[in-house]
C-alpha cells in the first residue's frame, strides 16, 4: 500500500472522528473529554462517561456470599468511566482501544467499583467484537465505521446487561462489594437513583395546568402518589390560601382528575390515595404555614378519631393519641378473680363439726360449714384516664382535663360537671353521645352522670334546706325555732332567712327595723303555726290544767 494511499486514508480517519466526536459532544457535552496531545503523538484519548439509564424500573436483588441480602427498584445504575485510545487510522482500519473501564462507586472511591473486574473485562471485549461486527457488515477491511455512539447506547441503555446474563428472569442480580457492606451499599444504590431521578426531572419542561404555560421542572413541584406537575407559584397560591383557611382537604393535587377521585372516595366510592407531607408543603408555601398545616391537622385528627384528644394546654393543643394496648405478656386486671366474704354471722351461729382422726387428718362437714363467696366485682382501670401529651409532654386526666391527680383521686367536681352537661345535652342514641361514649367509656360516663346527679340533688338540698354562715360560710341547716342563729364553728350571729350580720350586743334589732325584710321575722310563720297546733293540742288533752299560763307566756315571746 503506497504513502499517498495511506496518507488519503489517515485524512479520511481523522475528517470521521472529528466528526464522531462533534456528534457526542453535541449530544453529551459534559460526558466526554478529549485530552490534549501536546506532544502530537499518533491518535487520540478520550474518556466517557455513560450513565446507565434502563428503559423501566427493574428490581434490583444485593447477593453477598452468604446468599440475597436486600432488593430495591432502580431505574438508575452508576456510571462506567471508559478510557479508550483512537488509533490514526480508526474508524476505517483499525478498531478504537478500550485502554481503562471503571465502574466507581456513587460515593466517589476510587478503590473499588460495583461490578466485578470479570464482568469489566468481558464488556471491553464485547466493545471490540462488535466493531468487529460492524466492520463485516459495511463491507470487510478498510470499510469500517465510527462505533463509539454503538457503544454508547448498548452501555447506557443497560443492554449489556442481559449480554452478560445478569438477569435471573426480570431481577438483575449485583454482587456486593466485598469492601462494602450490603446496608451500604443499598443506601448508595438507592441515593444515586434518587438523585438522577431529581436530575431528570429538572431538565424535563412541563406544562402546568393552573396557568397553562411549559416551565422546567426546577421550577415545578410533582405530587406523589398521582405524579401530576404544577409550576411552584401556582401551587404555593393554592396551598397557602387552603392553609389559611383551614381546608386540609385542598392541600393536594388540584388537578380536575384528583380532585374527582376524591370527592368519589368522600362518597364512599373507591378512589387512589393522594397525601402530601410535610417537607413537600413547606417546600412550596414555607416553615411558617407548614407549622399551621400540621396544627390544623392534627386537629382534624381529633375531631375525626374520637379516640384522640386535644392537649389542654393553650399554647400546645396537640392531638393526643390514645394509650397504647397493653402487651400480651404485661400484667393486667383479670375480671374473672372473685373477692372471698366471711360473714361474722356465719362464724358465730355455725358449729364446727370437724373432728381430727388418729392420724392427724381433720375432716370437715361442707354440708354444715359454707363459705359463702361473692359475684364477680368488676374494678375499673382509672388509669386508661391518664394521658400525656406527644408534643410538650404534659399528663393530664382525659375526664377533667385537669394535670393528672394519680389514679385514687376523684376529678374535680367543676370540670367532671362539664363533661356530663355535654353528655346529657345530647338526645339518648344520638351520634353526640356515641362518640364521648367511645371517647371515655360508657360505664365511666353513667359513672359520672349518677355523680353527678347526686351532686346536684345535694348541691339543691343545700340551697333549699340550708343558709351559711356569714363568718365562716359553713352551712347551717335549722331544725326548728327562731331565724336568730349562733354558728357552732365561729360563734358569729347571723340571720337564717338572709344570711345578714346580727350584732350580738342588740341581736332582735335586725327583726324589729323597719323597711328590713326580716321585719318581724324573728319566727317562720310556719314554726308560728306548728306551735300553735301544739299548744291547742296541749290545751285540748288537759282542759282545766295549769298550762294556761305557760302557754300565754310562750304566745308573748312570739308576739315580742
Amino acid at each position: 500500500m503506497s504513502d499517498d494511499h495511506l496518507d488519503d486514508v489517515a485524512a479520511q480517519c481523522a475528517s470521521l472522528q472529528e466528526d464522531e466526536i462533534t456528534v457526542l459532544e453535541a449530544i453529551y457535552p459534559s460526558l466526554i473529554t478529549v485530552h490534549p496531545n501536546p506532544d502530537d503523538k499518533p491518535g487520540r484519548l478520550l474518556t466517557l462517561t455513560l450513565p446507565i439509564t434502563l428503559p423501566t424500573p427493574h428490581q434490583i436483588q444485593l447477593d453477598t456470599s452468604t446468599g440475597p441480602s436486600a432488593s430495591l427498584e432502580l431505574s438508575h445504575l452508576p456510571s462506567l468511566t471508559l478510557r479508550l485510545l483512537l488509533p490514526k487510522r480508526y474508524p476505517m482500519v483499525e478498531p478504537a482501544k478500550p485502554i481503562s473501564l471503571r465502574a466507581g462507586l456513587p460515593s466517589g472511591d476510587k478503590l473499588g467499583n460495583w461490578l466485578p473486574r470479570t464482568k469489566l473485562r468481558s464488556i471491553q471485549d464485547k466493545l471490540l467484537e462488535m466493531w468487529e461486527e460492524e466492520r463485516e457488515i459495511c463491507g470487510g477491511e478498510g470499510q469500517g465505521v465510527g462505533v463509539i455512539w454503538k457503544w454508547w447506547e448498548w452501555i447506557g441503555n443497560g443492554d449489556f446487561l442481559t449480554d452478560l446474563g445478569m438477569f435471573n428472569g426480570p431481577i438483575l442480580e449485583l454482587s456486593v462489594p466485598p469492601m462494602l457492606t450490603p446496608s451500604t451499599f443499598h443506601t448508595m444504590l438507592k441515593t444515586y437513583n434518587a438523585s438522577q431521578l431529581h436530575s431528570d426531572f429538572e431538565k424535563t419542561a412541563f406544562s402546568c395546568s393552573i396557568c397553562l404555560e411549559n416551565r422546567k421542572g426546577k421550577s415545578c413541584v410533582q405530587i406523589p402518589g398521582c405524579g401530576c406537575v404544577f409550576c411552584t407559584p401556582c401551587l404555593s397560591s393554592c396551598w397557602s390560601l387552603a392553609i389559611t383557611e383551614g381546608s386540609l382537604e385542598n392541600v393536594s393535587c388540584p388537578s380536575v382528575s384528583c380532585t374527582k377521585q376524591r370527592a368519589l372516595r368522600d362518597r364512599g366510592e373507591s378512589g387512589g390515595e393522594n397525601e402530601t407531607d410535610g417537607e413537600m408543603v413547606e417546600s412550596v408555601v414555607g416553615k411558617e404555614l407548614r407549622e399551621r398545616w400540621e396544627d390544623v391537622k392534627e386537629k382534624r385528627k381529633a375531631e375525626i378519631d374520637p379516640l384522640y384528644t386535644i392537649c389542654p394546654r393553650p399554647t400546645c393543643q396537640a392531638a393526643v393519641p390514645p394509650p397504647p394496648p397493653p402487651k400480651s405478656n404485661s400484667i393486667t386486671f383479670n375480671p374473672t378473680f372473685t373477692s372471698r366474704v366471711i360473714r361474722l354471722s356465719d362464724l358465730s351461729t355455725t358449729t364446727s363439726t370437724s373432728s381430727t382422726s388418729t392420724n392427724g387428718s381433720t375432716d370437715v362437714d361442707t354440708d354444715r360449714d359454707t363459705i359463702s363467696v361473692s359475684p364477680s366485682i368488676p374494678t375499673e382501670d382509672r388509669w386508661v384516664r391518664h394521658r400525656t401529651c406527644p408534643k410538650c409532654s404534659y399528663s393530664f386526666c382525659l375526664y377533667c382535663n385537669a394535670t393528672w391527680h394519680g389514679p385514687h383521686t376523684p376529678c374535680a367536681f367543676p370540670q367532671t360537671s362539664l363533661i356530663v352537661s355535654e353528655y346529657l345535652n345530647y338526645p339518648e342514641g344520638s351520634e353526640g353521645r356515641r362518640r364521648m361514649e367511645i371517647k371515655r367509656g360508657k360505664v365511666n360516663l353513667e359513672r359520672m352522670v349518677r355523680q353527678y346527679l347526686e351532686d346536684e340533688a345535694n348541691k339543691s338540698w343545700l340551697e333549699n334546706k340550708t343558709s351559711p354562715c356569714s363568718g365562716c360560710g359553713v352551712r347551717v341547716e335549722k331544725s326548728h325555732g327562731c331565724n336568730h342563729m349562733i354558728c357552732g364553728r365561729c360563734n358569729a350571729h347571723f340571720c337564717y332567712r338572709c344570711g345578714g350580720s346580727i350584732n350580738p350586743k342588740d341581736p332582735y334589732k335586725h327583726f324589729n327595723t323597719p323597711g328590713r325584710s326580716c321585719y318581724q321575722k324573728l319566727f317562720d310563720q310556719e314554726e308560728i303555726d306548728r306551735f300553735e297546733r301544739e299548744a291547742h293540742g296541749v290545751g285540748g288533752a288537759a282542759v282545766g290544767g295549769g298550762h294556761e299560763d305557760e302557754w300565754r307566756e310562750f304566745r308573748g315571746i312570739w308576739e315580742w
